[in-house]
């Protein structure tokens, strides 16, 4: 008898937590179809700087969390892309990868990338900020480096920008660190913008903005320089992007 109650109690309490195990399963990083999305452990970075997101500084205005999301991106040239969407600043341990666009990326051209929000990000935080999120369109390699090619990413839901008015880079030292961040034309010695950071704090996200109002179309190179505050170790980042003025 109290054999029977032993089971029968069992198979309640597997009953009663199915619905739950199923939900944290369906939420857990995995193949979406086009994309991997879900929630993965923070990734324990040995870089002294990681790029974490290459925004166009624009926000579209949302009262609530989109039903889909959308990226968008010229790419300049041929070359492997490798598109992530994550959280700025860990908190939901939300992560989207390896995209597989439905053609091919397009050269000389904007490209797209449309996801539903209802699968993972709205049963994550159904008030979640958008841009809270960042993205980062690596092309040829899918690794962190010290030089970095990116293709600056749009973050959108219905309309996207006109024109392009600024950038927004987002990244991450390893300790706290102090930065000095200057924006290049290719080909020219002046810098066009500098933005120097006293203190960074370690494994906290950091944002660069330049204004690229003015700026005509071509190559540009955001490069960081400074040391860690504790040791005195250098720290060197180069951010490599085309700057196209339009989005056509």
């Amino acid at each position: 008898m109290a054999l029977k109650l032993t089971q029968s109690f069992l198979v309640l309490v597997l009953c009663t937590l199915s619905p739950s195990l199923w939900a944290e399963s369906n939420l857990d990083y995995q193949n979406r179809g086009d994309h991997f999305e879900g929630i993965r452990p923070k990734p324990v970075s040995g870089y002294d700087i990681e790029v974490i997101s290459v925004l166009v500084d624009y926000q579209e205005p949302a009262d609530r969390l989109p039903d889909q999301l959308r990226v968008a991106f010229y790419l300049q040239g041929q070359a492997p892309v490798h598109l992530t969407v994550r959280e700025q600043d860990y908190r939901l341990f939300y992560w989207l990868d390896r995209v597989k666009p439905v053609k091919d990326w397009q050269v000389k051209s904007v490209n797209e990338f449309t996801w539903a929000t209802g699968t993972v990000l709205r049963q994550l935080d159904q008030k979640l900020n958008l841009y809270e999120l960042g993205v980062l369109v690596r092309l040829k390699k899918d690794t962190p480096a010290s030089i970095e090619d990116i293709a600056p990413a749009i973050l959108y839901h219905a309309r996207p920008p006109e024109k392009i008015g600024g950038y927004l880079f987002t990244m991450k030292t390893n300790g706290d660190a102090r930065l000095s961040c200057k924006v290049y034309r290719e080909g020219e010695p002046a810098e066009l913008m500098t933005q120097t950071f006293r203190r960074i704090p370690g494994g906290r996200p950091f944002t660069v903005r330049w204004d690229a109002g003015s700026a005509q179309e071509g190559r540009y190179a955001l490069v960081c320089k400074g040391y860690f505050l504790d040791t005195n170790q250098p720290l060197q980042q180069t951010v490599r992007f085309f700057h196209k003025p339009t989005v056509k």
